[in-house]
């Protein structure tokens, strides 16, 4: 703890700010102490960029600044800004508060401009912010990003940082929805330094919690990952709200009918909801060389028209059909057996798709109206193969490409790269989680 008195007075000072190396600031790391560990009470030199514990006197930071001659810190929790060894209080600077923990008004959200600029003046696009790939994260990566882009997810967590009683609740007691809300807030902040971030502290937060099934070294499912964050989400939302961003946004419903198996008996119905509808590709090629087949995407639907019958053992068969309302945002999984970790290399049947898709074909309804659904985003998988003749080497990549609404631009996010690309060939990439979202 702190135990020297503080000069009550703010003393607005230029001491030392001359010092400050904004070059070397990121906030996007675990605000733990280089030398303790500690999570408590941490600061930031501002000259160097270390986090260090305490301001009393033998505490990491005190002794930092002593021996190294760095004096201007920064609490990373109460976002006061210090003198050291004096133990001074000042003004606080605030592009540096707006890089730790960007802040929006109702008029912001509303307004968010489209291109910003970097500490070196480079011009990037709000929100299309690339995220760091720390070691094998990529599949984590794809995924927060497909989230960012859906608008009331985005308007949710960036309108937190002043609804100050849910702040605060979030903040406290579910790590998780405050560190995802912080890294959304920075990915389309317009107070940048670099026009990336990393997103360290939520994937290490989600390592822990996860109990390493999903790490920023091993990479993993991008669908398991997907399911687990959405449920750990809304689980942990829904103490505080009456229903939840992620629910109302994403949550839809599934009439299952259960036949035997000749599928002549009906066995049961049950409704069941789902983040997530899988659809079924036809089976490979047997013969590396042969065509690539194509299917559409609207045939591959067929699945749920509540007709078409699917084997789930010897004894038994199942339709499916959705449930009216569908959700505002649709995702679909494009089953290409990558979910076991030893499989890199999946079915790259070419999935073709419009870009609007009428839904009522499949939803149960009494007098069948269109129900339209836009592409919104795609997340796609490369396999990349490396020298071993029997393919033992080859390394799954994973990149998405969001569409940009104001224009209906599309562009590539793959890591920190952020680039422009064509809508209109999307279909030719090996696409694997699309969300789509609806539109009058």
């Amino acid at each position: 703890m702190d135990i020297r008195p503080l000069k009550k007075q703010k003393v607005q000072t230029d001491s030392y700010q001359h010092t400050i190396n904004r070059e070397v600031l990121n906030f996007d790391f675990e605000k733990v102490c280089s030398v303790t560990l500690s999570h408590n009470n941490v600061y930031c030199c501002l000259v160097c960029g270390k986090y260090f514990q305490g301001r009393s006197i033998s505490s990491p930071a005190y002794n930092h600044t002593i021996n190294i001659d760095h004096h201007i810190f920064l609490n990373l929790k109460s976002q006061k800004f210090y003198i050291l060894p004096e133990n001074q209080e000042i003004d606080g600077i605030q592009d540096i508060k707006d890089l730790l923990d960007p802040k929006y008004t109702k008029d912001d959200v509303n307004n968010l401009p489209e291109t910003a600029l970097d500490l070196h003046k480079k011009s990037y696009y709000v929100g299309y912010t690339g995220l760091d790939n720390i070691s094998n994260n990529d599949y984590e990566n794809v995924i927060i990003q497909a989230l960012s882009h859906i608008r009331p997810i985005r308007d949710f967590y960036l309108r937190l940082s002043y609804r100050d009683k849910l702040h605060d609740q979030i903040q406290r007691k579910s790590i998780l929805n405050d560190r995802f809300g912080i890294l959304i807030r920075k990915l389309w902040s317009i107070h940048l330094y670099r026009n990336h971030v990393s997103p360290h502290e939520l994937l290490q937060y989600v390592s822990e919690v996860s109990k390493s099934q999903f790490s920023l070294t091993v990479q993993k499912s991008p669908k398991k990952f997907l399911i687990w964050l959405l449920n750990g989400l809304h689980s942990q939302l829904v103490k505080y709200t009456k229903s939840t961003v992620i629910s109302e946004s994403l949550q839809g419903a599934l009439e299952i009918t259960s036949f035997d198996g000749d599928g002549v008996q009906v066995k049961s119905t049950t409704t069941s909801k789902f983040w997530v509808i899988t659809v079924d590709l036809p089976p490979a090629p047997l013969f590396v060389g042969e065509t690539i087949q194509e299917v559409q995407l609207s045939s591959l639907l067929a699945k749920y028209n509540g007709e078409t019958k699917v084997h789930i053992s010897k004894d038994e068969l199942r339709s499916y059909k959705l449930v009216e309302p569908l959700p505002p945002y649709l995702i679909i999984h494009i089953d290409r057996g990558l979910e076991k970790e030893d499989v890199k290399k999946g079915n790259p049947t070419v999935v073709q798709f419009q870009d609007v898709i009428d839904f009522a074909p499949f939803v149960t309804q009494e007098k069948p109206t269109p129900i339209n659904y836009r592409l919104l985003s795609t997340i796609k998988h490369d396999s990349i193969t490396g020298d071993e003749i029997d393919e033992s080497d080859i390394k799954s990549e994973w990149s998405i490409n969001v569409r940009k609404k104001v224009d209906d631009t599309w562009f590539t996010i793959k890591d920190s790269e952020v680039k422009p690309c064509q809508g209109e060939l999307l279909f030719l990439d090996e696409n694997y989680i699309q969300i789509w979202e609806k539109v009058e």
